[in-house]
């Protein structure tokens, strides 16, 4: 069933006020004493009468029997000769004659009850080859009718007064749909939003609707609103953890500097190279948090550009392993690998991986490498002390999670964050598991041509 448009209920209920309107308003004018007085109307056989009787007497004449309708009839051949006709049928009004008689309002409704000559002719079948006429020729006396005529200016008074009501009820009915619309509407904007359910909108299909749209639009504003909460948290935490991050190694950089400016003219030349030494690996662990920082910050971005080619995963991931010389470890898998994938971006993500297996480790790494026809599956696992729980590793991808197991291991708590992101800007995904004191990342390329 098609939906029925606003502006046709609009019509339709305008034309039933105007309906209703007339016809209480002639009701009320005709019944009640508003000057209204009786005439007389008089009425004729009616052409569907006489034409239902003439019918019928057709059908008697050829089946021999004599006409009975309330005229006087005549039967013609196709030439004008006269076949039949009652006694008292005058025998000088032809076909012709008859035609010319009749006049178009002989038969309407007078004042007068004048008795008026009525005239009809019809096609009859003689069983020659051409049809003949049966005429009819009725004096008919007019039948007495009288009706009430009212007060027309009451009737048209009546008619504007109730119209205006209707449509003063009608308006009423529509402004009482905004008004559940615009309570709708206002609860878009208090804060906290409001929880309990609005009845539902009553009238044309266009209202329910446009009340609908309302509420889901309030519905997807209470999930804004609640993760501009989160996100709000999520930010101070942020902030509380990049500053206290930031601020170690800067504080220790300054102790060292105040120090060597107080005590440089008693120190020795050995001492001097040791402190030293110790401000720049401070202010290298500041740089470093720092890129980690920035990098994180343009993966987050979904702009962030991603320069793919085809590269052996294999090969990248000995060659990343040789920047750790310290570090025991085994790749396991096919000989080649390869992926469609940004160099700098995989090289990154391989780093972070290794680097966090040895900070967080005990200097046992494998990793191994699938490739099958879903994708590429690269899985790093190291050894640990004891076997993770989910809630402690979903703060591994919770960038400055709070378990600060990272930062006390002399991380950023940021590793496996930028891991979690370079696997997006790949349309990949980054699981997380623990089992039998092993950490296991799981990072998943499709196969992209």
């Amino acid at each position: 069933m098609r939906r029925i448009k606003l502006t046709v209920w609009m019509l339709v209920l305008l034309l039933l006020a105007a309906f209703l309107s007339t016809a209480l308003a002639w009701l009320l004018a005709s019944q009640l004493p508003l000057g209204g007085k009786t005439v007389p109307r008089y009425y004729y056989t009616t052409e569907e009468d006489t034409v239902s009787a003439v019918k019928e007497d057709i059908i008697r004449y050829q089946n021999g029997q004599i006409p009975t309708g309330p005229y006087e009839w005549a039967v013609y051949d196709a030439n004008g000769r006269l076949v039949s006709a009652s006694d008292k049928y005058p025998k000088d009004l032809t076909p012709s004659r008859l035609l010319a008689e009749q006049t178009p309002t002989e038969r309407e409704p007078s004042d007068t009850g004048k008795v008026r000559t009525l005239h009809h002719i019809e096609a009859i079948n003689l069983g020659t080859r051409e049809p003949g006429y049966f005429l009819t020729v009725q004096s008919d006396k007019p039948t007495l009718n009288e009706y009430q005529v009212g007060n027309s200016n009451a009737f048209f008074i009546l008619q504007v007064v109730l119209f205006i009501v209707f449509l003063l009820l009608l308006t009423r009915w529509i402004a009482g749909l905004f008004r559940e619309l615009e309570r709708r509407l206002e609860r878009l904007t208090v804060e906290p939003a409001p929880t309990e359910p609005l009845p539902p909108v009553k009238g044309p299909k266009e209202f329910k609707l446009f009340a609908q749209s309302i509420e889901r639009i309030e519905q997807e504003l209470r999930t804004l609103r609640l993760r501009d909460q989160e996100r709000f948290v999520e930010q101070l935490r942020l902030i509380t953890s990049l500053s206290h991050d930031l601020r170690t190694p800067l504080t220790s950089i300054q102790g060292f500097i105040q120090w060597l400016t107080e005590k440089h003219e008693t120190l020795s030349a050995t001492e001097r190279t040791e402190l030293l030494a110790i401000v720049t690996r401070q202010s290298e662990t500041l740089a470093s948090r720092i890129d980690e920082l920035f990098t994180l910050a343009k993966l987050s971005n979904t702009d962030y550009p991603v320069e793919r080619t085809s590269l052996d995963l294999v090969t990248l991931t000995e060659q990343v392993l040789e920047l750790f010389p310290g570090t025991s470890s085994t790749v396991n898998g096919p000989a080649h690998a390869t992926l469609f994938a940004d160099p700098m971006l995989l090289r990154r993500l391989l780093e972070n991986l290794i680097r966090n297996a040895t900070l967080h480790g005990t200097n046992d790494l494998r990793i191994t490498i699938n490739d099958d026809a879903e994708g590429i599956q690269l899985i790093c696992s190291n050894a640990i002390e004891s076997t993770y729980t989910l809630e402690e590793l979903n703060e591994w991808l919770t960038p400055f999670g709070t378990s600060d197991a990272s930062r006390s291991s002399g991380g950023s708590g940021i590793g496996l964050s930028i891991v979690q992101q370079i696997m997006a800007r790949h349309a990949g995904n980054v699981a997380l598991t623990s089992q039998d004191n092993r950490f296991i990342v799981t990072c998943r390329f499709p196969h992209i041509s």
